[in-house]
């Protein structure tokens, strides 16, 4: 059998799944009553030891926040946990006797989407994810593509403006620092879902802010479909409730570049798995590292 457990810094899913990868059980919690590192792999392994049954579970993926050690499995600094190198990896081993694999959150769903959700049938996709900031996940030629050092896919670190506000990593004019749902929140003094709600009910300034943020967006889809030649992009994240706002600009963004012709130009797909994608997508990388 195989484990994926999606770790947040608001809840931890974890689903068992058959050796081919398909699910027959999941379970959640909310992630503050567990307080520490080892609350949270005592109470997985726990969930994995009932739901189990009488069968062994082999490989667990854990779908994990930024920054990781990836070769150690080690989890760095994540933005929304207060836990500080944290050798995960190593303590859910010892918790299961199973192997385990420490991978970046949204990686694990971008491989669900690809694999079980709005990407089937597609070999190379990217998958967008955006929310309070904005992540990313590749699959190339039918595989996740992680880079050099396991950090490929930070959409949200592209740089759009060099002269634009200072972002939380350093650099000037981020995607992540136009479209970012946290900085459109001090940008605008009020909470990304209030915005997206007033720029729905029409309020003019609310819409600017929006419609600006999906340009900024659109033009991160051209670059990135220059760069990796996806068939399709999948978008998940909190904003993607507003689809019906956004993914007009977006579009009428990606098309207004005159080098992408229509032949080659990506689809713009919404992301179909909700907030299961993080444990499919984990599932996936259990059964593939098994």
């Amino acid at each position: 059998m195989l484990a994926g457990i999606d770790l947040g810094g608001t809840q931890v899913r974890v689903a068992l799944a058959r050796s081919d990868g398909q699910l027959i059980a999941s379970v959640k919690t909310k992630t503050p009553p567990l307080k520490t590192p080892q609350g949270m792999v005592d109470w997985a392994a726990a969930e994995i030891d009932r739901l189990r049954g009488n069968q062994k579970v082999t490989s667990i993926a854990i779908g994990a926040p930024g920054p990781i050690d990836l070769k150690r499995g080690i989890l760095v600094n994540p933005p929304n946990l207060p836990w500080r190198n944290v050798p995960l990896a190593s303590m859910l081993n010892r918790a299961t006797g199973a192997k385990v694999h420490l991978a970046n959150d949204a990686d694990m769903a971008g491989l669900g989407e690809f694999h079980r959700g709005a990407g089937r049938g597609t070999r190379n996709m990217v998958y967008i994810t955006w929310s309070t900031g904005v992540g990313g996940g590749l699959i190339i030629d039918g595989r996740l593509h992680r880079g050099g050092h396991g950090t490929a896919g930070e959409v949200g670190h592209m740089i759009i403006d060099p002269n634009g506000p200072l972002d939380n990593c350093g650099q000037r004019g981020c995607l992540e620092v136009f479209c970012g749902g946290a900085n459109l929140a001090k940008e605008t003094g009020h909470p990304a879902a209030e915005l997206f709600a007033a720029a729905a009910r029409g309020d003019r300034h609310a819409r600017m802010v929006v419609e600006r943020s999906a340009r900024y967006m659109g033009l991160a889809l051209i670059s990135l479909t220059n760069v990796i030649d996806p068939e399709m992009f999948v978008m998940g994240g909190g904003v993607t409730r507003s689809w019906k706002l956004v993914a007009p600009t977006m579009l009428e963004t990606l098309r207004s570049s005159p080098f992408i012709k229509p032949a080659r130009r990506p689809l713009l797909r919404r992301a179909r798995l909700g907030d299961r994608a993080g444990q499919v997508g984990a599932v996936e990388w259990a059964r593939i590292n098994q």
